[in-house]
C-alpha cells in the first residue's frame, strides 16, 4: 500500500519548464532519417492482478517508454483507491541527436510527450474508478520535465531511497482534473506551437524541424 499523505498544501509553481535556448551549427538535415509516418501510441497492457503497463511510443520523434501502474484497493475491494506509478527517466538521447542539441526544440517536444502520457494514465484511473493517482520521479534533470504536471498536483513531497532522492505527487482523479488537464494541454500546445513559428527566424533547428512536419501533426 502506499504511504498516506498528510493534507499539507504544496507551494505553487509555474505550469511551464523554464526553456534554454541553444542554436548549435546544423550539419545535416534534421529528422532526415525518420521514416515513419506514425505519432504519438500508448497501450495498456495487464501484468498482474494488480500490475499493469503503460507503453508509449513516439516514433517520430524517436522517443518511447513503458511505465508500471499499480492499483490499491480499498477494504472492499470494490473500488480502487489509488494507482501509483514510478516514472523513467527519460534520457532521450536520438531526440536530441535528431534536432540537432537544441535544447529548446528537444524541451517542447519532450513536454508534448509527457503531456499526452499524463493523459492516457488519468484515462486509465478514470476507467478503474481511482480517486487518487500518486507519481513517483527521480530528483534529476530528467524527472523535473514532470513539472508540467504541477497543475494539477494537489500534494508534492520528497521521499529519501537507497539511490537518492524521489518526489512524489498526488493528483486527485476528478471530472475537474480532467477538464482542467484538457484545458491546459490545449494552451500548452498553443503555446508551444507560437513559439516554434516565433524562434524559426533565428533558429535553424526548428526550421528544419517544421520542414520535416509542417503542419505540426505529430507535435501535438
Amino acid at each position: 500500500m502506499p504511504k498516506p499523505v498528510d493534507s499539507k498544501p504544496k507551494k505553487k509553481k509555474t505550469s511551464h519548464l523554464k526553456l534554454v535556448v541553444s542554436n548549435p551549427p546544423l550539419d545535416k538535415d534534421l529528422f532526415q532519417a525518420t521514416n515513419s509516418g506514425m505519432g504519438f501510441t500508448a497501450e495498456v497492457r495487464k501484468r498482474g492482478r494488480s500490475h499493469y503497463a503503460l507503453i508509449a511510443r513516439d516514433p517520430f520523434h524517436h522517443l518511447g517508454c513503458q511505465i508500471i501502474l499499480e492499483t490499491h484497493n480499498n477494504e472492499d475491494e470494490k473500488r480502487s483507491k489509488s494507482v501509483t506509478c514510478h516514472f523513467p527517466d527519460m534520457v532521450a538521447e536520438e531526440l536530441n541527436a535528431s534536432v540537432g542539441e537544441d535544447e529548446t526544440l528537444y524541451a517542447l517536444i519532450l513536454i508534448q510527450f509527457q503531456m499526452k502520457i499524463l493523459t492516457q494514465i488519468l484515462l486509465f484511473c478514470q476507467d478503474h474508478g481511482v480517486s487518487n493517482l500518486i507519481i513517483y520521479a527521480n530528483d534529476t534533470p530528467e524527472g523535473h520535465a514532470l513539472g508540467i504536471y504541477d497543475t494539477l498536483v494537489v500534494y508534492e513531497d520528497k521521499i529519501p531511497t537507497l539511490r537518492g532522492t524521489k518526489t512524489q505527487m498526488v493528483i486527485p482523479v476528478t471530472q475537474e482534473t480532467f477538464s482542467k488537464w484538457m484545458d491546459h494541454m490545449h494552451q500548452a500546445n498553443q503555446d508551444f506551437r507560437q513559439a516554434l513559428w516565433e524562434d524559426q527566424r533565428s533558429n535553424p533547428s526548428i526550421r528544419a524541424y517544421l520542414k520535416s512536419d509542417p503542419t505540426l501533426k505529430f507535435f501535438g
